[in-house]
C-alpha cells in the first residue's frame, strides 16, 4: 500500500477560501465608507478642535495669525497622520520635489487670471479706480491680508482637493469627482455677502473647476494653492475688491458698477461673467493638459 497515495489530498477550488476575498477588515479600510470615517476621525475632529481651542484660549484679535498658523499646521499634520497611518502610503501631495516651480506658477496663473478680469472690466467701465495707495500703504496691505489669504488658500485646498474630490475620485472617476467637489466648494461659500445660489454655482464652475484641474494635473498641493492665493490677494489687496464677499481696504480704492451679472456686486467679480468665462478657459488648457499626462482616472 502507498501510505502517500492513500492518505495525501488535493484541495479543490470549493475546497479553500478564495484568495481574493479580503478579510473584513482590510475591506473596509480600502472602501469609500472607511476612508470617509478615517478622514473623519483623523482630520476632521483634530481641525475642529483645534479651532475651537484656538478659539476660547486665543481669543485676542492681535493673537489672529497665531490662531490661523495653528490651525493649518493642525490641518496639515493631521492629513499626513490620516494617509501614513490609514492609506499607509508616503504623502506625495506634500512632496517638494518641484513645489517651488509650481507654486510659482500657479502664482502667476493666478495672479494673470485676477488682472485679466479686472482689465476687461475696466475697459468696458465697470471697474474704475479713485486713488492709488503709497509704498507703505502696499507693505501694510500685504502685511494684513496676506497671512489671512494663505491660510484660507491652503484650508480650502487641502479640504476640497486633496480630501473632497480624491476620496470622490476613488468612487466616480476624475471627471464626475471634479465637478461633484466643484458644486461643494460653491455650496461652501453660500454664507458670504452678497452670494446667492446663481452665484455659489458660477463659484464652484469657475473656481472650483480651475482648482481642481491644477491639482489634477499635478496631483501635488502647490499649483492649486499657488493659483487660489494669488486670484484671492491680487483681488482683494491690490485692486480692492470684495474677495467672494469678504471687504478689506486694498492698495488700490476702487470701485465696482453696472449690472450683477457683469460687476458681480458686492460678492466682488467672482460673481462676474467675465470670471465665468476666463477661469473655465484656463480650467480647459488645464484639463487638457492633465489628460495628456493621463491623469484623469476611471472609477
Amino acid at each position: 500500500m502507498d501510505f502517500k497515495s492513500t492518505f495525501s489530498f488535493s484541495a479543490s477550488p470549493a475546497s479553500t477560501p478564495a484568495l481574493s476575498v479580503l478579510p473584513v477588515g482590510r475591506r473596509f479600510r480600502g472602501g469609500a465608507l472607511g476612508q470617509w470615517l478615517a478622514v473623519l476621525l483623523f482630520v476632521g475632529l483634530p481641525f475642529i478642535g483645534a479651532n475651537i481651542l484656538t478659539k476660547l484660549f486665543m481669543a485676542d484679535p492681535g493673537l489672529r495669525d497665531a490662531r490661523n498658523l495653528i490651525k493649518v499646521l493642525v490641518l496639515m499634520g493631521a492629513y499626513f497622520a490620516y494617509v501614513r497611518w490609514w492609506e499607509r502610503r508616503p504623502v506625495d501631495e506634500f512632496s517638494l520635489q518641484a513645489a517651488s516651480r509650481e507654486f510659482a506658477g500657479g502664482l502667476l496663473l493666478g495672479g494673470a487670471l485676477i488682472a485679466a478680469v479686472v482689465a476687461m472690466l475696466a475697459l468696458v467701465g465697470a471697474y474704475t479706480v479713485q486713488s492709488v495707495g503709497s509704498a507703505s500703504d502696499f507693505a501694510r496691505v500685504f502685511t494684513e491680508m496676506m497671512p489671512k489669504v494663505a491660510v484660507g488658500a491652503v484650508i480650502e485646498e487641502l479640504l476640497f482637493r486633496l480630501i473632497a474630490l480624491r476620496l470622490l475620485e476613488r468612487s466616480v472617476g476624475t471627471a464626475w469627482a471634479l465637478l461633484i467637489s466643484s458644486v461643494l466648494f460653491g455650496l461652501a461659500h453660500l454664507g458670504n455677502a452678497g452670494a446667492s445660489p446663481l452665484i455659489g454655482l458660477m463659484l464652484g464652475i469657475e473656481l472650483g473647476l480651475l482648482l481642481g484641474a491644477a491639482y489634477v494635473l499635478t496631483r501635488r498641493l502647490w499649483l492649486c494653492v499657488g493659483v487660489h492665493l494669488a486670484w484671492n490677494f491680487v483681488q482683494g489687496a491690490v485692486f480692492g475688491i470684495s474677495v467672494s464677499g469678504h471687504t478689506d481696504e486694498g492698495w488700490l480704492r476702487a470701485s465696482l458698477t453696472g449690472p450683477d451679472w457683469l460687476s458681480g456686486g458686492t460678492f466682488g467679480v467672482e460673481g462676474s461673467a467675465v470670471s465665468l468665462l476666463l477661469c473655465l478657459l484656463a480650467a480647459g488648457v488645464l484639463w487638457v493638459q492633465a489628460s495628456r499626462r493621463g491623469q484623469f482616472k476611471a472609477r
